[in-house]
C-alpha cells in the first residue's frame, strides 16, 4: 500500500470523503475523520502526522480508515498484511475481524500466507496462475486438499516446533506462460501427475464432495476417491 509522503494522516483519510462529496462542510469532516481514526485505533495527535513518521502497522490502519471511509459493505484485501512482523500482523488481523463483525463486511482477502488464510477465511479458494484450482470452507481444506499444488502450498507452511518433522512436496518444472496458457491445465508442466490429458484440455471443477471443488482431470485416482 502506498500513501502520498505530501499528505497528512487526516487528509489521507478525508481524501475518498472529499472525492466523493460525502460531507456537506468541514466541520462534519473532521468529525467524521476522527471518527475513522478512532474507529482504527489511529491516535488523535498523529492527526497532523505523515506516513513516514509512522511504522507499517500505523499505516496500514490508514489504509484502512480510508477503505472504511465509503462505508462499503465488500472490501478487497490484496496482501494487507504481508510487509508486517508478526506481532503487528496479528494486531491488523484482530482489528479487521472487529470490523468485519462491527460493521457487517465482507471480505475478499488475497495472500500467500497460509496461516493467515486459516484465522481469517471462512472459505478458501487456491489460484494458480488465474485459475481456480480448489475451493472449499477454511476447516476443510487444512484438513482435506485434493489438488497437487494444494498439497504442496500447505506442505511448505512452517510448524512451529523444533521437532516437527514435516514431508514436503517440492514443485519442479517450468512454469506456464501466463500470457498465452493455451487450453490445458496451467500446473500440468509441474505436476508430476500429468500426462496427455493434462495438456490436451483445461480441468473442469468438479465436486468430490459435499462443498468441495477441484479442478483437477485425475483428482479421484491421485486421492483414492470413488
Amino acid at each position: 500500500m502506498r500513501l502520498s509522503c505530501r499528505m497528512s494522516v487526516s487528509q489521507l483519510i478525508a481524501e475518498p470523503l472529499l472525492i466523493y462529496k460525502k460531507c456537506e462542510n468541514r466541520h462534519v469532516l473532521e468529525e467524521r475523520v476522527t471518527k475513522l481514526m478512532d474507529t482504527v485505533g489511529l491516535a488523535q495527535r498523529l492527526y497532523n502526522s505523515y506516513p513516514h513518521e509512522l511504522d507499517g502497522g500505523r499505516r496500514q490502519r490508514i489504509g484502512i480508515a480510508r477503505a472504511l471511509a465509503l462505508e462499503p459493505k465488500f472490501i478487497v484485501c490484496d496482501e494487507p498484511v504481508s510487509a508486517l512482523d508478526v506481532s503487528i500482523q496479528a494486531q491488523i488481523i484482530n482489528l479487521m475481524q472487529d470490523l468485519q463483525e462491527e460493521h457487517q463486511l465482507t471480505y475478499m482477502f488475497i495472500t500467500h500466507d497460509m496461516s493467515v488464510v486459516r484465522h481469517i477465511s471462512d472459505d478458501i479458494m487456491v489460484m494458480y496462475l488465474g485459475m481456480m484450482v480448489e475451493f472449499c470452507d477454511s476447516e476443510e481444506i487444512f484438513h482435506n486438499r485434493f489438488h497437487p499444488y494444494t498439497k504442496a502450498l500447505l506442505d511448505a507452511v512452517p510448524i512451529p516446533t523444533v521437532k516437527a518433522k514435516k514431508e514436503r512436496r517440492l514443485i519442479k518444472g517450468e512454469i506456464t506462460s501466463p500470457i498465452n496458457p493455451g487450453n490445458e491445465c496451467r500446473f500440468a508442466k509441474r505436476c508430476p501427475y500429468a500426462d496427455d490429458a493434462c495438456f490436451a484440455s483445461t480441468p473442469a471443477a468438479e465436486e468430490v464432495c459435499p462443498g468441495h471443488f477441484v479442478a483437477c482431470h485425475h483428482v479421484r485416482e491421485i486421492n483414492n476417491l470413488k
